[in-house]
Parts: structure tokens; sequence; C-alpha cells
């Protein structure tokens, strides 16, 4: 599994497990530096079992409140952002760390995030595209 697998993957059963979005969860572990501890430490952790790496999130994040209402398909995003992410870096020429950033800060990872909208169905080339389509509305 890359690096860009298993932090997509952490944020998404994280999230499962939290109630949050992606991008919530995105944006807290990158705010808490979990995400560079993921990428730092990533030799030690990608082997850690779910239940551990759960408790290992919560008490490093000290996660407490109200929660949000639970996503169903962390499984099948955890898979498809993962390609999103090397699309996006293919067409920026960045790093697919970066590119991963970039898309959990994009209004179309909050769609992704959204069960409502159905994304989570469609292709991560489908996907990236409807990035791209909102980055050109920045421009």
């Amino acid at each position: 599994m890359s690096k860009t697998s298993f932090k997509a993957f952490c944020v998404e059963f994280y999230a499962n497990h939290t109630g949050k979005t992606g991008p919530e969860v995105y944006a807290e572990f990158e705010k808490s530096g979990l995400l560079k501890e993921l990428d730092d430490d990533y030799e030690d952790l990608h082997g850690m079992g779910m239940e551990a790496l759960m408790q290992m999130f919560d008490e490093y994040l000290k996660a407490n409140g109200a929660k949000s209402p639970k996503c169903e398909h962390h499984q099948i995003r955890a898979l498809i952002i993962p390609e999103v992410a090397r699309l996006i870096a293919k067409r920026f020429g960045i790093s697919e760390s970066e590119a991963l950033s970039r898309f959990y800060k994009s209004a179309t990872a909050q769609n992704l995030a959204d069960e409502e909208t159905g994304l989570y169905g469609q292709s991560a080339l489908f996907i990236s595209g409807q990035y791209l389509e909102e980055m050109e509305g920045r421009s």
C-alpha cells in the first residue's frame, strides 16, 4: 500500500469511526500534525490493525463532542481517493501527497463525502474530472 493510499484509508476509516466526513477528518489530521506522522511513521503504522489505529487516532486527537451523521460508503471512497490523487498529481505535475491535500480541501471532496450526491458511485476518472472543472472555475 502506498503512503497516499494509506493516508486516504486512514482518513476514510476514521471518518466512518467518528461519523465525520473525509474532508473534516483530513483537516483535523492536518491541523494536529497526525497527517505528517502517518507519512513519517508509515513503515510502523501501516501494519497496525484497524482497532489499534482508531484507538491511536482517538488518543492522538483527543476526539470528543457531537458526531455528524455516519457515512456509509467510506470503503469505496478509501479505494477511489488514492486514484483520484494520482490523476490530479499527474495532471498538475505535483506529488501525490500534495494532490491528496488539494483534493481533500476541495468542494469536490465535500460532494464525495455527501452521501446524497451519489458521487461515491462514480469512477476516479469522473471524480478527478469534477475536481478539474472546479479548479478551472476558480481561474
